[in-house]
């Protein structure tokens, strides 16, 4: 059984943002959590216990971590930031959370949920960063002086160790499953790969100037990498880091996610409001499936049943439900207002869970 989360902003000035809570076997929202202010960001522990969640006060320029215990949907813990949260990784052991902020990596200790290291970067245009499948090495677009690097930072030390210099104004990044590449997005059209064992640049590809999301297969042989202004899926073979298809998907396209089994990708167009089905195998789009206004984000049930799609209709927010099996909707949730992140948690027995 697994869970969803649903970040929910709310109003600047209206009423505090809510956390919703899907159960996967019944497509039901089962808790509504209440957040001190503005929650913009999520993500749960790989052991399933904690979700942490990026609290926003727009007005009052006030940021925190909320802690989620995931078994009662209780706060137990609040930690302040300096900075606003971006983007939240948690390392494989579930340990430690990574809190990406414009001006730097907050490092919080997961135990004793406090912050133990600030990571000093100049993160202003980047959109992303990533850690290594071992959780020894984060990966961050950009650099102390330098925005056209990526920062390679050692988890051990909390320290920069090296910097690598790639196309201009590099925004996403992401790691290969197997964790032998990073593949970086630039602002100018190019896609930078990077060995993780020589920490340098082996490859550069041209593909357009709208990169939106860099997802790879689950057995790390095939990247897809979506254009919001081409329209344009591009699908790389990781082994040579060559161009191996261009799919037309719709101007628009923005966040894809492909399923656990590697069988299926489903891309997002907020152009036309729509979730286009990919077959991983041929490269073919098999299925085009509507879905409300500004479906903005995604995720898959580990299991690789089902499709979790966030959209906003009117700042009221909307899950659409896809069974993969039959690659139709099967249902649609409502949730709170100006939904903001979605998140999954792994597949939970609580009796194992320690």
């Amino acid at each position: 059984m697994s869970y969803v989360y649903v970040a929910n902003s709310g109003f600047a000035e209206g009423p505090p943002g809510t956390i919703s809570v899907l159960d996967t076997s019944t497509h039901a929202v089962i808790s509504t959590i209440r957040m001190n202010t503005s929650p913009q960001t999520i993500a749960i522990t790989p052991n399933g216990q904690y979700a942490y969640i990026g609290d926003v006060n727009i007005l009052s320029d006030q940021q925190s971590i909320a802690v989620i215990d995931v078994k009662s949907n209780a706060q137990v813990a609040t930690i302040k930031l300096d900075y606003q949260p971006r983007y939240l990784v948690i390392s494989p052991d579930s340990q430690f959370v990574y809190v990406f902020t414009e001006e730097e990596i907050n490092v919080i200790d997961s135990k004793k949920n406090r912050s133990i290291a600030n990571i000093a970067i100049n993160l202003d245009i980047a959109e992303s960063f990533a850690l290594t499948p071992d959780g020894k090495f984060i990966y961050a677009p950009g650099g102390i002086s330098d925005e056209n690097t990526v920062s390679v930072i050692d988890t051990k030390s909390n320290r920069i160790i090296a910097t690598i210099k790639t196309e201009d104004a590099p925004i996403r990044l992401a790691v290969t499953p197997n964790g032998r590449f990073v593949y970086v997005a630039s602002i100018d059209e190019g896609i930078t790969v990077i060995d993780t064992k020589a920490q340098s640049v082996i490859a550069t590809l041209t593909l357009g100037g709208g990169i939106e999301n860099v997802v790879f297969t689950p057995d790390s042989q095939l990247v897809y990498v979506t254009d919001v202004n081409t329209g344009i899926a591009s699908i790389i073979d990781v082994k040579t880091h060559t161009l191996i298809a261009r799919v037309p998907v719709g101007i628009g396209t923005a966040k894809i996610a492909i399923t656990p089994n590697g069988q299926f990708g489903y891309i997002l167009d907020g152009a036309s409001a729509s979730v286009i089905v990919m077959d991983v195998k041929t490269h073919a789009v098999i299925a085009l499936l509507q879905v409300d206004n500004s479906p903005s984000d995604l995720v898959i049930t580990p299991d690789s049943q089902f499709v979790y799609v966030m959209s906003d209709l009117n700042q009221r927010g909307i899950v659409s439900v896809i069974e993969v099996k039959t690659q139709s909707i099967i249902a649609t949730v409502q949730v709170g207002s100006n939904p903001s992140a979605i998140t999954i948690t792994p597949c939970l027995n609580w009796k194992w869970i320690q």
